[in-house]
């Protein structure tokens, strides 16, 4: 493949490998959060967040900041996969592998009124390996590569504006640096590596009417995203096109709108919920344009479609996430915390597959941290049951069969405050 790019692509590009090498997400493209704090709460603190969280769930929570602070969370996806299709004796695994994803976030009061502050994270992250082996009735009895990845690291200049005790708004720029790989059969092994940048936003609102109650809005806006890079075939020469083709892909990272509540009903104890809508329905299909006018061509020949035609039809509608935490403080310094969400799949079964994997969850979650005078250190643990997705023999029907993925997620934030 070509080697392309710049400092800053280069740079872009090991912080996004060395922050998301994850291959699952929850709620389409979307990852669950950051922060383990909010992991451990199941995500629900849109209401009140003060922690690396606020980045990614409600950039309004920086403008009650206690002093400047520096944040680093980190978090690993161990995902276990399954695909079975009886009628051509397939009983398919994911590869067993460790997905490293993290954020890196900095908040600094300017006054008692306006706050500043720069994030790194991880909000969108999916894709899957496979071993060929167990998969090689789908491709003539030949062992490929099946492999995909789609990660997004978004770097988030911040400023928060406390309007009075009880009404705080934030707001981020966020610049989206997305990155995709996918490889799987085609005439011979096909492998696409695509780079991008998207421009974005998020907006957000908390309002406190007493000690004991909250309420939070967040606002993500949806953010245009062009993919280019080179893709491959090795068996292409063998149908008289090029082996290699230029390559284009044109995406759509959805909006997204959250609204939460936080309760006291005692002094020691904080509930939240949340409900999350994203737009995956703009999301109706990842095409492609490739450079070589013979690939082009190709893609509407029957016989060579299925290899050529590398267009991501998803059909994917709009979802809900509903989400519950709790937290409980020992004393000022410790905390347990407990959380659930439910998490829909935007994906008909009939654009199911194995490389853009999309299964509903449950997610269970457990958390406790500890907040001293300087250092604070959470941890929090997440279980993502999935929900097997049968995919019918049909005409229609994109990748037949039995679906389904389990996560574990286990994670770590430290921060430090300055003072």
């Amino acid at each position: 493949m070509k080697q392309k790019g710049t400092v800053v692509r280069l740079l872009l590009s090991i912080v996004l490998v060395a922050m998301t090498g994850m291959s699952v997400s929850a709620n389409g493209l979307n990852l669950n959060g950051s922060g383990s704090r909010a992991m451990g709460m199941g995500g629900a603190v849109i209401a009140w967040t003060n922690d690396v969280s606020l980045f990614y769930f409600n950039p309004a929570g920086a403008a009650n900041a206690e002093g400047t602070w520096i944040s680093l969370f980190e978090t690993n996806l161990l995902p276990s996969g399954t695909y079975t299709l009886a009628a051509y004796g397939i009983d398919a695994k994911t590869k067993s592998k460790i997905y490293p994803a993290g954020a890196l976030g900095f908040i600094k009061p300017l006054s008692d009124k306006l706050t500043i502050g720069l994030g790194v994270y991880t909000p969108s992250g999916t894709g899957a390996t496979w071993d060929g082996e167990q998969l090689k009735a789908l491709s003539k009895l030949t062992a490929y590569e099946w492999e995909s990845f789609l990660g997004v690291v978004t770097v988030s200049p911040l400023v928060a504006y406390k309007v009075s005790d009880k009404l705080a708004l934030g707001a981020t720029i966020n610049l989206n640096y997305g990155m995709m790989n996918i490889k799987r059969p085609g005439v011979g092994q096909y492998e696409e590596s695509l780079h991008g940048i998207g421009f974005g936003a998020t907006f957000g609102m908390q309002f406190k009417p007493s000690d004991k109650l909250a309420f939070g809005l967040s606002y993500k806006l949806p953010v245009s995203v062009t993919l280019k890079g080179d893709a491959t075939m090795s068996g292409a020469a063998s149908v008289g096109a090029a082996t290699e083709s230029d390559i284009t892909r044109k995406t759509t990272l959805p909006m997204w709108l959250g609204a939460g509540v936080s309760f006291k009903p005692m002094d020691k104890l904080r509930l939240a919920f949340d409900v999350n809508w994203t737009n995956w329905k703009k999301l109706d299909k990842i095409p492609v344009e490739f450079s070589d006018a013979k690939w082009t061509q190709y893609m509407s020949v029957p016989a060579l479609k299925p290899a050529f035609d590398q267009n991501l039809d998803l059909k994917w509608t709009d979802c809900i996430q509903v989400r519950v935490g709790a937290e409980y403080m020992f004393c000022e310094s410790w905390a347990v915390r407990l959380g659930y969400m439910r998490d829909p799949s935007p994906a008909p079964l009939e654009t199911m597959n194995i490389l853009l994997p999309q299964i509903p969850y449950n997610m269970f979650t457990v958390g406790a941290g500890y907040t001293g005078a300087k250092l604070s250190v959470n941890a929090a643990l997440e279980i993502l049951r999935g929900a097997e997705q049968t995919v019918p023999l049909s005409a229609t029907a994109k990748m037949p069969g039995v679906h389904n993925m389990n996560i574990i997620v286990p994670s770590i934030t430290l921060a430090y405050r300055f003072n």
